[in-house]
């Protein structure tokens, strides 16, 4: 609080009839003056006092604002620093496939060999003849060719006598429900039920007790009256095919 002492006079108002000294009247006019500045003074500091007693002086903290800097991560070695999904238009999952059993045997089967041992021995003693990639027995029922590509080595199919298909090699659905090929591959053989044929116009024939010569390689085929056996060297796999009948082992 301000020290008003200092600013006080005492003024002794004068009394009726007694003689006013000289300059009394403006000290009393001074005085008069002071008394109402300090009234206001007083007035204003009482004013204030009650509105801190009611709390209404209290005026807001202005909050502090913080500012946070996160540094952007870092890529290490073999990662990123955000994964993006990617979407790919076209299926990722591998196709499946249902193996084809090697060793079948479908029909009467006669004369057939049932292993490559048996097939091979029975193919060394018959004499060769160079006839070609494409051949056919000399009934014309049935077409060789080793021209297949896509890992066929040797194909043949017939024209007339298609078997039926094995439960444990079933013919796709939508298709043919017979099977009228055998196509050999690394794999083994494999039974086709094919719409389509292997025949282009003329074809050497393999005459009946002949096999084919050394020009197609590790592949060997031998023509007998009850159907065409062949073989292949390299993996040992081959087949028999007839007449409503077949052999793979």
């Amino acid at each position: 609080m301000p020290d008003f002492s200092a600013m006080l006079e005492v003024t002794r108002p004068s009394l009726a009839g007694e003689p006013t000294r000289p300059g009394e009247g403006l000290r009393a006019r001074r005085g008069r003056t002071t008394r109402r500045a300090l009234g206001a003074v007083c007035v204003g500091s009482a004013v204030v006092l009650a509105l801190a007693a009611c709390g209404m002086t209290d005026m807001p903290t202005p909050r502090r604002t913080v500012t946070v800097t996160v540094d952007a991560p870092v890529a290490t070695a073999g990662t990123s620093p955000t994964s993006v999904p990617t979407v790919s238009a076209t299926p990722t999952t591998p196709a499946t496939t249902t193996a084809v059993p090697t060793s079948l045997a479908v029909g009467k089967q006669r004369g057939a060999p049932h292993s490559y041992d048996e097939a091979k021995q029975r193919i060394d003693r018959a004499t060769s003849a160079d006839v070609g990639s494409v051949f056919q027995s000399p009934s014309g029922n049935i077409t060789c060719s080793t021209a297949g590509g896509q890992g066929v080595v040797v194909t043949c199919d017939v024209s007339k006598g298609r078997s039926d298909a094995p439960a444990s090699a079933p013919c796709p659905p939508g298709g043919p429900s017979d099977i009228g090929r055998i196509e050999l591959t690394a794999a083994g053989a494999r039974p086709v039920c094919n719409s389509d044929t292997i025949r282009q116009g003329a074809a050497a024939t393999l005459a009946y007790g002949v096999r084919t010569g050394p020009s197609l390689g590790s592949v060997a085929c031998l023509s007998e009256e009850f159907g065409m056996t062949c073989v292949d060297d390299a993996s040992r796999h081959g087949f028999f095919l007839a007449r409503d009948t077949f052999v793979t082992f």
